[in-house]
């Protein structure tokens, strides 16, 4: 009997070991938990309606304010605290450089999408989706001559992973 119960405690204790040495790449911590199923993955977000005669984007939009985000985001990398990078080729900006990308898009009042680049955790314990954003990068409208946006034009890109406070 005792020899049966030790094969049952070994096989149980196996079975845990084995179990919890999965492949998946999996984080508990303060901010994510669960299985990493997005890594990462980029997308952008309108923030400001364009055509204020659609309706529907007016009423998606009613409860978001990212100026206080926007204006936070060009606080820290005019003063250094957040390091602004090319879109284009990635390289870090200098202060001119920032200056003059915030004056032409006049960010801090045309910012009208933000992409962003995340890495998603789902919880199936709690059925529950976390993100971590690593990177931003704010877009300005660009109009046509009649006043009609045109498409949006990106600024600079914040790592977030590269905060200097």
């Amino acid at each position: 009997m005792i020899k049966r119960n030790n094969i049952l405690t070994a096989l149980i204790f196996s079975g845990l070991f084995l179990f919890s040495c999965q492949q998946k790449e999996t984080v508990k911590n303060n901010e994510q938990t669960g299985i990493k199923i997005a890594k990462p993955i980029t997308y952008e977000v309108l923030v400001k309606n364009p055509n204020p005669d659609d309706d529907w984007k007016t009423e998606c939009l009613a409860n978001t304010d990212t100026k206080i985000l926007v204006e936070d985001i060009l606080k820290a990398v005019k003063n250094g605290n957040l390091p602004a990078f090319d879109y284009y080729d990635n390289h870090e900006l200098s202060k001119s450089e920032i200056k003059e990308i915030i004056k032409e898009g006049n960010l801090s009042e045309n910012t009208a999408n933000i992409q962003f680049e995340e890495e998603w955790y789902w919880d199936k314990n709690e059925l529950a989706l976390s993100k971590k954003v690593n990177k931003i990068m704010l877009g300005y409208a660009v109009y046509d001559g009649k006043g009609a946006v045109r498409g949006y034009k990106a600024s600079f890109v914040i790592d977030l992973n590269l905060n200097k406070n």
